[in-house]
């Protein structure tokens, strides 16, 4: 008799555990989607055909590195000058910068000499790269589904549309 009784109790208490709370369904009138706009970089390449000067080097034309005459003359003039500039030991030092500066002088004159007469083409070459292009695209985050409940018309936010809303009714005493 005491089982009995204990498991009447049981039951009992079992069903009403959850008796403040109760829910009710409603049908969803419609779906409306949610839209957000998001911006993304998007690559694209890019190639264009670009035209650039190109020296054509002939087998017959090296550069001459060696010291020739019109470098010694160039040292032995710059030294001449340097010689007038200077006084006691401070010419002895304009001396040896003029002829320096004598030198390179005449062997850079020599060099622009020979480079005068290069050849030159132009060549067409394509150049590419990658370039990013803003992209606005609009997305749906999200539902707003409406429907009538109570006689009143409310809706309820989702990721997805929904054809019933789950309603929780709390009963506190």
């Amino acid at each position: 008799m005491k089982k009995l009784l204990l498991s009447a109790i049981l039951l009992a208490s079992s069903l009403f555990a959850n008796g403040n709370r109760f829910h009710d369904f409603a049908k969803v009138s419609y779906s409306e989607p949610i839209y957000e706009y998001v911006y993304d970089n998007e690559p694209q390449k890019e190639c264009r055909d670009v035209r650039k000067k190109v020296r054509v080097y002939d087998d017959s034309y090296s550069r001459n590195e060696n010291l020739g005459i019109d470098t010694l003359i160039g040292v032995a003039t710059g030294a001449v000058i340097g010689s007038q500039i200077g006084k006691g030991n401070g010419r002895v030092a304009a001396q040896i910068v003029g002829g320096l500066l004598g030198g390179k002088v005449a062997h850079e004159i020599r060099d622009y000499d020979s480079t005068a007469n290069a050849n030159y083409e132009y060549i067409t070459k394509t150049e590419c790269y990658t370039s990013y292009k803003r992209i606005k695209r609009k997305m749906i985050t999200g539902y707003k589904n409406h429907f009538v409940y109570k006689g009143e018309d409310l809706y309820k936010v989702t990721k997805r549309p929904k054809k019933r809303i789950k309603i929780t009714h709390s009963i506190s005493y």
